[in-house]
Parts: C-alpha cells; structure tokens; sequence
C-alpha cells in the first residue's frame, strides 16, 4: 500500500518528517507522501530520513485554493521543492495566512476567549502556523473541550472567529506544480460536501481543462460509495487516480498511517502513472 496524503510537524501535523518517514516503513508501506499545508520545509529532512529504509519517500506539498465561495485543495506530487517560482507563491501563502491568523487571534480576544499570539505560536513549534494551532491553544485555555469544538464554536467558515485569506486559484497551483516539475491531484473531493456525481464530474473535466492531472479518489474519510463515485468519474473524464489518508499524527482523529479509519488502502499501482507523469511536466518544462 501507499499513503499519498500525509502531514508532518513542518505544518500542523504531530510528528517530526523524519518521525514520519520512520513511521511509514514501520508500517509496511511502499511510499509515503509528505504533503504539508503551505511549506516544503520538511521535505529534506523527510526525504533524508527515509534513505535506507524500505519506504519511498514522495515530495508534495498541499495547497488551499479559491474555488467560488468555498476552498478547495490541490496536493503537489514528485515536486522539486527548490523550484524559484513555487516557493515564491509559498511565501506569499504564508504571509498572508500569519496575518490572517493574527486577526483570528485578536478576534477571539475580543470574543472574550483567553488566548494569546504567543501561546498559539508555541502550539505550531515554529512550523507553518494555521488554525489547527488556535484550535488547540483553545484547548489548552480551556475556552473548548476538543479542537472539533473549537472549528465549530470559532474557527469553520460562517464561525464568529473565521477570517478568510488570500487563496490563488487552483489553475495558478496546476501551472506552477507543472513547472516545479510535479503532479496535481484534486484532494478529498467529496470530503466537505456530498456532491453529485455529475457535479463531481462537471468540476473534475473543467480542471482538467486546466492541466489537472489526477482525483483523489481514496481518503480516509470517504465511504465505500465515495470511493466508488470517484474512481469511476475519475475514469469517465480520464483522470489518473491517487490517495492518502490526510495522517496528522493525532491520536485523538482515528486516523492511522497508511490506513485511515482502519479500512484506507491506496494500490501500489497508482503511483508508477503519476511518478511518470511528473517526468514529462519536468522534462516539458525543464524542472530539474
């Protein structure tokens, strides 16, 4: 099996990306994929920890994007984390989610919730700070009982905390990945909303219009009737398939590496079509 959808302490996840990697080859799996939010900062780390174990290690990054009035998200395969105009859009991302995620915290101040900037930082451990970080300062306040109450109560969308930030659009993310060399795949497409499958469909052809390269059609929070949408959409607008299980490290989640809720498993077969994939975007545009 493999896990194409996994986050490290670079961004919100628990575990150190060697820790990861460590814990990918514990797993038995063929390869893993560090996709953090935003940052390739654990990415040499990663890609070195996993030298000499049985794991392939696979460089991504996981990218929020403006899709209408919603986020959708784009995770980056067989990157090259070092390519000028990927991480120049990076930093940009990051500059406006740290100030996006200083407003949140001044708004829940005037909320009334007793919080502060720097306890929230030490929450991310000086990685990527995002709003997982509050939420679990908020726990640690006291202010909420878990972090899921904290996303209801404060931080998701339509919540008295919440304060939107800069999100390039997705056929931004698709061009820049080609050009860093790296394949796009439209992550957990039915995680947030139960779409139909013709409104799946419709969305999936209009990427792909775009250079779109694969739908991630297994994920941990998907149902077997899910799966089965996606695959077979994937199939109908001629997508490459990928999946992952979206691993954070969080005990608490239920989510286990490699095989999410217990019942996760992602054919070693998809990743040969992506990984060649990734070649002809590098060898079109140079990437090295």
């Amino acid at each position: 099996m493999i896990d194409l959808h996994t986050h490290s302490r670079a961004s919100d996840g628990l575990l150190q990306p060697a820790e990861l990697a460590a814990a990918a080859g514990r797993a038995g799996l063929a390869a893993v994929a560090l996709t953090d939010h935003d940052t390739t900062a654990g990415l040499p780390e990663f890609l070195e920890a996993a030298r000499g174990l049985s794991v392939e290690a696979v460089p991504g990054v996981e990218f929020s994007c403006s899709w209408y009035a919603g986020v959708m998200h784009v995770v980056g395969l067989f990157i090259n984390p070092g390519a000028p105009e990927l991480e120049f859009l990076l930093k940009r991302i990051r500059a406006s989610r740290d100030d996006r995620n200083r407003r949140i915290v001044e708004r829940l101040q005037e909320l009334g919730a007793a919080i502060t900037w720097d306890g929230a930082a030490a929450q991310a451990g000086g990685a990527v700070m995002g709003r997982p970080h509050i939420a679990r300062e908020l726990v640690a306040r006291g202010v909420c009982q878990t972090t899921q109450e904290a996303f209801r109560r404060f931080l998701a969308v339509g919540q008295p905390a919440y304060i939107r930030r800069y999100l390039p659009l997705p056929e931004e993310i698709i061009a820049i990945v080609h050009r860093a060399g790296g394949v796009t795949v439209w992550a957990h497409p039915l995680s947030k909303v139960r779409e139909s499958p013709s409104h799946l469909r419709q969305t999936a052809r209009f990427l792909k219009e775009r250079g779109l390269d694969a739908l991630e059609a297994r994920y941990s929070e998907f149902n077997a009737d899910d799966t089965a949408i996606a695959e077979r959409v994937a199939g109908q607008v001629k997508l490459l398939t990928s999946g992952g299980s979206d691993f954070h490290g969080d005990p608490a989640a239920g989510i286990a590496l490699g095989t999410g809720h217990g019942d996760l498993a992602v054919p070693d077969a998809w990743l040969e079509p992506l990984r060649a994939r990734a070649a002809v975007h590098a060898q079109t545009h140079g990437a090295k």
